[in-house]
């Protein structure tokens, strides 16, 4: 049963450079995913490996950071940044930039959820290597349970937790080819 669809993006911050570099070199300070589900509000949710998981035995911690309107949830990603710390003098901060755009549905199979996604990666040559996105992506959403008792994380459909800011979910990898998402 889909219980959401829409459109996704993944993003990707760039690593903090120091102002007067001669040369940005484009490492992964954060990895983002955002969902945009048709008719709802917009989620940018962090990934905290910097990357989507590539296999069952990968469990990554994810986090709603931002929930609203398009221009909430990235906006403040968007632009580059100049700005003075006491250690280390000026830093720039390169804008986000997006890795890869499609869609998604979040599927309930039984007693557990899996979000699934079809994008077409953008090509650009600078891009670091380990946050290449796959075409097709299908990969069981684990959700924080609420109360806690015993284990800390359920398969049970919490999808309203998508809606919470500060929201945690871990995301595993996929544990067979995945299939393009209908």
């Amino acid at each position: 049963m889909v219980l959401e669809h829409g459109d996704i993006q993944f993003v990707f911050q760039p690593t903090v450079q120091a102002a007067d570099a001669l040369e940005v070199a484009l490492g992964v300070q954060a990895f983002f995913v955002i969902l945009s589900p048709a008719g709802g509000k917009h989620r940018r949710v962090r990934v905290g490996k910097k990357r989507m998981p590539a296999s069952a035995r990968e469990r990554f911690w994810a986090r709603v950071e931002r929930v609203g309107s398009f221009q909430r949830v990235l906006g403040d990603k968007l632009e580059a940044d100049t700005y003075d710390t006491k250690t280390r003098g000026e830093r720039y901060q390169p804008a986000a930039r997006p890795i890869a755009h499609g869609s998604y549905e979040i599927v309930q199979h039984e007693d557990h959820v899996h979000l699934r996604y079809d994008v077409e990666p953008f090509a650009f040559e600078d891009a670091p290597d380990e946050i290449a996105v796959p075409e097709h992506g299908d990969h069981l959403l684990l959700w924080k349970r609420v109360p806690k008792a015993g284990a800390v994380w359920t398969h049970a459909p919490r999808i309203d937790q998508l809606d919470v800011e500060g929201g945690e979910l871990v995301l595993v990898g996929p544990g067979h080819a995945a299939e393009p998402a209908s």
